[in-house]
């Protein structure tokens, strides 16, 4: 069962679920989110994906999928959701730039995700 429990993140590796956070700020249907978990030792990305904006229920939902977690090693990394208004793509349909680019705790140090091993 994937758990946010304050800003800490707690997923069972390679398990399936959803988690819901309010949505900060005025978007309109220009808005993307993206979810992501880094490593802070090798200061990489190792999980990112595109999260629907629910703009009648002002929330972002995060569904993980098996295969999302699944390869990761289980430790502790960091996360965070970044928010892009009207976003530019490139050929490969990867976003390059947009006109507002906001991060859900840049405010903040970011915080926990916990990967665990399952039994």
């Amino acid at each position: 069962m994937i758990r946010l429990i304050r800003r800490r993140l707690i997923i069972p590796r390679g398990d399936t679920g959803f988690f819901a956070l309010p949505l900060t700020g005025h978007l309109h249907n220009t808005g993307v989110a993206v979810f992501g978990i880094f490593d802070p030792l090798t200061k990489t990305t190792v999980l990112e994906k595109e999260v629907p904006l629910d703009l009648d229920t002002q929330e972002i939902k995060v569904e993980l999928k098996h295969e999302d977690t699944v390869n990761l090693e289980a430790k502790k990394y960091r996360w965070d959701i970044r928010i892009y208004v009207n976003p530019v793509r490139d050929d490969d349909d990867k976003i390059i730039d947009a006109d507002i680019i906001d991060s859900y705790y840049s405010a903040f140090s970011l915080p926990v995700c916990e990967i665990r091993e399952v039994a």
